[in-house]
C-alpha cells in the first residue's frame, strides 16, 4: 500500500512539473513579442528631440483659448452639413460634460489604486464621452448667453459668411485675433 502511494504522488507530482514547464500559447506568443520589441528597440530606437514644433503650437493655442477672452465666430450645424445657427461668439466651446472637480475617485485608500482623471492645464476635467457642447454667442445688444447644442460646432477667430456654393468662407476684411509664431528652434 506504502509503495502504491508512493507510485501514485509520484505520478502525480510528475504531472504537475510537466504541466508547469509547458508553455501555454499566450505566454510564448508574449515572449516572442517581447523579444521583437527589444530587437526594434535596439535597431530603431526611439528618437529624442530637442524641441517639438507642435508642443510649442499647442502650447500657444492653449495660452490662447485659455486666458484670453477673443471674440470668435461660431457655426452649429447638424449632422449633414445644415446649418442650425451661427453668430459672434466669445471663446471656444466646451464639452457639456465638462467639470470643474474630478468626477473620478479612488476607490481604494492605498497605493496601487485605480488610476483616476487629471485636470487639464485650463483647471477642467474633460472627458469625451459627449456631443453636446456650450458655446457663450454674443447678443447684438453685447450681452453674452450661453447656447447648449448636440450638433456639430465649428468655431473661427473670425467673422464668416457662406459662399454660393454653402461652404464657410472667411468674411472680406475681417482680421484675426492672435497669431501663432511657429518657431523652427526655442
Amino acid at each position: 500500500m506504502k509503495k502504491l502511494m508512493i507510485i501514485v504522488l509520484a505520478v502525480a507530482l510528475m504531472f504537475l512539473v510537466v504541466g508547469c514547464l509547458g508553455e501555454n500559447p499566450e505566454s510564448a506568443d508574449r515572449e516572442v513579442v517581447q523579444e521583437q520589441q527589444a530587437h526594434y528597440q535596439k535597431t530603431q530606437p526611439l528618437p529624442y528631440y530637442e524641441y517639438s514644433i507642435p508642443r510649442d503650437i499647442f502650447i500657444q493655442i492653449s495660452d490662447v483659448v485659455v486666458t484670453k477672452a477673443y471674440t470668435t465666430y461660431t457655426v452649429i450645424e447638424s449632422i449633414t452639413g445644415e446649418t442650425k445657427f451661427h453668430g459672434p461668439s466669445l471663446g471656444y466651446g466646451i464639452p457639456a460634460d465638462t467639470q470643474l472637480t474630478n468626477p473620478l475617485q479612488l476607490a481604494r485608500d492605498y497605493s496601487g489604486g485605480p488610476v483616476i482623471e487629471q485636470a487639464e492645464p485650463n483647471g477642467l476635467f474633460s472627458s469625451d464621452n459627449t456631443d453636446g457642447t456650450w458655446v457663450l454667442f454674443v447678443q447684438p445688444d453685447g450681452n453674452v448667453v450661453p447656447v447648449y447644442t448636440e450638433h456639430k460646432v465649428t468655431t473661427y477667430p473670425f467673422p464668416v459668411e457662406q459662399d454660393e456654393s454653402g461652404s464657410w468662407v472667411r468674411t472680406e476684411g475681417s482680421e484675426t485675433n492672435f497669431v501663432i509664431d511657429i518657431n523652427e528652434t526655442n
